[in-house]
């Protein structure tokens, strides 16, 4: 994301330790308020992932160590509410732990003025698929969650095939499949959460249709009150330079599963089918 400068002030005032704000002057430095001010922006998205009770989705200290962490934060920073990050944002979650949330950000999302919950989700089937995929090659490596990067990823790479990951991955208990989709039931099922699948979202490009894609984008854009075209923005969702891009097709599992797989994800993760209408 860009930040503007009014954003960058914004940013820093709310967030930054009193004394690193009265260091940073953008009117002499310019690149070193900008470059600060990006490190803080990457401190606050952290601060947000434990908050929203995420932490091991990503460990920019970890990932990106080259960013040199360390900017020292305004003591009262963790209890800034949702709404003081900048404006525009959109956090991207496929499932919550309801229970480990904030307390606080319940009650800003109770608000008239909250902020607007999008959930992301895809036929489990393929999200299976994807995962062998993504998990047993370098691209996105950064982003995973530090077990599925430590554990998972060589397990799979040591697997001579797709079908023996794919096997590998419908069975091995502590494969988070089946925990996330089933933290995303209750966000699925609320009325004030805006739910948009992945068949509706790619588009004729993923063998889906423009009608769907169109109609998804401007219910999400009406959801979080963007003011973007959404004749505009529906031609940057189908993106092959996405980090987690692998085919981006529609039924990509009927091409794989056998019939062993067939039985194995029945068995233990038939129900997603019914519950997010995929039955």
């Amino acid at each position: 994301m860009t930040l503007s400068l009014r954003q960058r002030i914004e940013l820093a005032e709310r967030f930054a330790h009193p004394d690193q704000l009265s260091r940073l002057d953008r009117h002499k430095d310019r690149e070193g308020f900008i470059q600060a001010t990006n490190l803080l922006w990457y401190q606050v998205a952290e601060l947000w992932q434990v908050k929203l009770a995420g932490i091991n989705a990503s460990n920019t200290r970890l990932a990106f160590p080259e960013l040199d962490h360390g900017l020292p934060m305004h003591p009262h920073a963790w209890r800034q509410p949702f709404s003081a990050t900048p404006p525009g944002i959109c956090w991207t979650f496929h499932s919550l732990d309801i229970w480990r949330l904030d307390p606080a950000f319940y009650l800003e999302w109770q608000s008239e003025s909250g902020p607007r919950l999008v959930l992301g989700y895809r036929d489990p089937r393929d999200t299976v698929v994807s995962m062998a995929a993504f998990l047993s090659r370098e691209g996105g490596q950064r982003f995973t969650r530090q077990p599925e990067a430590a554990v998972f990823r060589p397990i799979l790479r040591n697997l001579p095939s797709v079908s023996d990951r794919i096997t590998y991955l419908l069975r091995d208990p502590a494969i988070p499949l089946l925990a996330d989709f089933e933290a995303a039931i209750s966000l699925f099922h609320h009325p004030d959460v805006c739910s948009v699948s992945f068949e509706e979202l790619v588009g004729e490009q993923g063998g889906g249709t423009a009608a769907r894609q169109l109609a998804a984008v401007r219910r999400v854009a009406e959801h979080v009150g963007s003011d973007i075209d959404p004749e505009v923005a529906v031609e940057k969702v189908f993106n092959r330079n996405s980090y987690s891009f692998h085919r981006g097709q529609i039924g990509a599992w009927k091409e794989v599963f056998t019939v062993e797989h067939t039985r194995l994800f029945a068995a233990r993760f038939g129900h997603l089918l019914e519950e997010f209408h995929y039955g």
